[in-house]
């Protein structure tokens, strides 16, 4: 049975293939199984760029009769009724749209193409706000890509996909095996800089005008000693207050606008 075609009855039943197949896509099994997950919003849905594939749109009975549909072109949208279209949406108060799109692999070494290539290393980052937020702030600072470990949150989860804000789409973020990455990095001669608390440089300190990836440690822990010992500079960020640490997101945007104010510079 074909997944997605021309539907003229509106889908009225939680029980329908595509809505259960729907579900599933918001479990990381279900979107490894299908490679595809969904983008959710229609601010989200036309951030989506042309390279990426769009494997179908769906819409709630409301939002396809309201003036706002009129802007979209999708073709054959899947209506459903509002009651079974919220069942396969994430946010609280969905927005009547969103699009199944067919995930993108991106290799290590596709992101130290370019020149003065500027990466963000992603190491068990959990928490999908920042991880997203990460993946916006390199694309607002113009980094080259963000590396995310395999064991960080889902990059295609939608907490995720909504924190980037449609930056996912606009940056290439690849997902791996970090210790393989930066030996694919040292390689082509890019500085490894971790975050540490135990540091004694500030980044301002530090030559950042040159090949680098800057790598993001987990929320609770930072970055483990194994991938500390493969730094080639540390560095941490000058605190005066009482906090005792920052955000990961916050944290690797400051240490990403320093690249940008010394590389401008």
């Amino acid at each position: 049975m074909k997944f997605f075609g021309d539907f003229v009855d509106i889908i009225s039943s939680a029980q329908n293939n595509l809505v259960k197949k729907l579900k599933l896509l918001s479990t990381r099994k279900g979107r490894k199984r299908f490679g595809e997950f969904i983008v959710e919003g229609a601010k989200f849905v036309s951030c989506i760029s042309g390279d990426w594939e769009i494997q179908g749109i769906f819409v709630s009975e409301t939002f396809y009769n309201s003036p706002e549909y009129s802007i979209f072109s999708t073709g054959n949208p899947v209506v459903m009724k509002d009651s079974v279209f919220s069942q396969i949406c994430d946010t609280v108060t969905p927005q009547g749209i969103l699009a199944v799109v067919k995930t993108k692999e991106f290799l290590p070494e596709e992101l130290c193409s370019g020149e003065n290539p500027f990466i963000l290393i992603a190491c068990n980052l959990q928490d999908p706000g920042n991880l997203g937020t990460l993946i916006r702030t390199a694309d607002a600072a113009g980094a080259s890509g963000v590396m995310v470990s395999k064991d960080s949150a889902d990059i295609f989860s939608p907490k995720v996909v909504r924190s980037t804000a449609g930056s996912l789409f606009n940056i290439p973020v690849a997902t791996c095996d970090v210790e393989y990455a930066i030996g694919e990095l040292k390689q082509k001669n890019i500085n490894i800089i971790a975050t540490d608390l135990s540091a004694e440089s500030a980044p301002y300190e530090i030559d950042l005008t040159n090949p680098l990836a800057i790598l993001i440690g987990n929320e609770a822990n930072g970055i483990s000693q194994e991938l500390l010992k493969l730094a080639d500079f540390k560095t941490k960020l000058p605190m005066i207050g009482k906090a005792e640490s920052l955000n990961a997101s916050v944290a690797s945007g400051v240490l990403m606008y320093e690249v940008l104010r010394q590389r401008r510079g």
